[in-house]
């Protein structure tokens, strides 16, 4: 059985590696300090404009569906509209798919893929709420007002700390976030792969806190999304949009699609009615 000497050395060897995740960490990017994590992540998720409104758009565009029996392309259009019923009530979103362009092999599977197509559009914004699982850190300072947040989870972190810190830093903010920076480098991802949800999340956003890309990183592969907005009585709306997907399907197995789309005539409140 080990002595006290050995198990001291393996403490202060653990606590070294906390220390060195903290300097290796770095400080935070230059000039971004005035913008404290903290409140672009408040941002991202308060609505500034919480009064009722109604919304909505024209959209077509395409899907690259891949499957282990080829690559095909989807053509789909349809309508999109978004709004929030009452007063600092959730905004809701419905998509209406009018055309959808199969080619005959994917045509017996047209219901799944309207579905996929809608469900992945009115969710999207969901999955910010991920975050929530996750330590959060500006990776980097963009041009014109932008950040890159960097994302480890949350459990994930706690981990290593367990093995290699003390029950203290488990608490602190400030050394979580620093492990979480350390753990994003590229040359510590077989510390941090792990099966089930996504273990890494890049996003880019500005001091508002409307984002403009998301990447969620699984052990079997990204899944990213990226958006160009309009403003439109007031309000920022989707103006083109890219995201990845995918379905499983009985027959064919999983399909991974890539959705480019794009929206027009966009409408607000009482131009909707209309």
């Amino acid at each position: 059985m080990p002595g006290p000497a050995v198990y001291n050395a393996r403490a202060v060897r653990y606590r070294s590696l906390i220390l060195l995740a903290l300097l290796l960490a770095g400080p935070l990017p230059a000039g971004a300090s005035h913008v404290p994590v903290e409140v672009l992540l408040q941002r991202m998720f308060t609505d500034p404009s919480p009064a009722p409104y109604e919304a909505g758009a024209l959209f077509e565009g395409d899907m690259v569906a891949m499957w282990r029996g080829g690559r095909l392309t989807v053509k789909a259009a349809g309508s999109y509209r978004e709004w929030r019923a009452t007063p600092g009530g959730l905004r809701r979103r419905h998509v209406t798919i009018t055309r959808l362009d199969l080619p005959l092999v994917l045509r017996p599977f047209e219901a799944n893929l309207k579905k996929l197509l809608a469900e992945r559009v009115e969710q999207e914004e969901g999955t910010l709420a991920l975050l929530d699982e996750y330590d959060v850190f500006i990776a980097e300072e963009l041009p014109a007002g932008r950040f890159l947040l960097g994302a480890v989870r949350k459990d994930i972190v706690t981990d290593i700390i367990r093995r290699y810190g003390q029950a203290s830093d488990l608490r602190d903010a400030g050394v979580r976030r620093a492990v979480a920076r350390w753990l994003y480098q590229p040359g510590q991802r077989a510390l941090v792969t792990r099966p089930g949800g996504p273990f890494l999340i890049t996003a880019e956003v500005d001091e508002e806190g409307t984002y403009y890309s998301l990447l969620l990183t699984y052990d079997w592969g990204p899944v990213g999304t990226e958006i160009d907005w309009v403003r439109v009585g007031g309000r920022l709306l989707w103006r083109q949009v890219k995201m990845d997907t995918s379905l499983e399907l009985r027959g064919l197995g999983r399909i991974d699609g890539q959705m480019h789309l794009r929206f027009r005539d966009h409408c607000f409140n009482s131009g909707c009615r209309r």
